[in-house]
């Protein structure tokens, strides 16, 4: 009698490792998605952390945003900047200096780009960076009037420097 494996249980052997392939791949690009999404949402956190730290020891913005952080940025300049996720352009970034003549400080605007693609809805839709897409702060624009003015800021925007802002 010759040694073997049965067609039948060839046939068996080849739907189980289906029925676990058709499991286990979808789950693990769902993960690999879910990484993408806490690695965006970790690098905007570090990149305003980053930019603040260098707007407060030096007092002035650097030509590039990427001179300011380690964060990969794509675009060169302070304004149209782009964050990526799985290569895609998901958030946009502009800094913008202290304006004297209203007396706005240093800010940073994060606005969502990349509509429609799945990963950039999931950065969107993250609290943390649904709060600061949504943020706004407001800043004294007119110490000398009793009460003082207090103006309010555009959605996106970030306070970098102190000046004048209003917790």
């Amino acid at each position: 009698m010759r040694k073997g494996f049965t067609m039948i249980e060839l046939i068996f052997v080849i739907v189980i490792l289906g029925i676990l392939a058709a499991v286990a791949i979808p789950r693990l690009t769902a993960t690999r998605d879910d990484a993408e999404v806490s690695k965006a949402a970790t690098n905007l956190t570090t990149l305003i952390s980053d930019v603040s730290s260098y707007y407060t020891s030096q007092a002035k913005f650097a030509s590039n945003l990427s001179q300011m952080t380690n964060v990969q940025v794509t675009g060169n300049g302070l304004t149209g900047v782009t964050l990526n996720a799985a290569g895609n352009a998901c958030l946009t970034l502009t800094l913008t200096d202290y304006a004297p003549a209203n007396k706005k400080p240093a800010n940073l605007r994060v606005q969502a780009t990349g509509a429609n693609n799945s990963i950039c809805d999931k950065i969107h839709a993250m609290p943390a960076v649904k709060k600061i897409l949504e943020g706004k702060f407001s800043w004294i624009s007119d110490p000398a009037t009793t009460p003082p003015t207090t103006t309010e800021s555009n959605e996106g925007e970030i306070a970098i420097s102190g000046l004048g802002v209003q917790y």
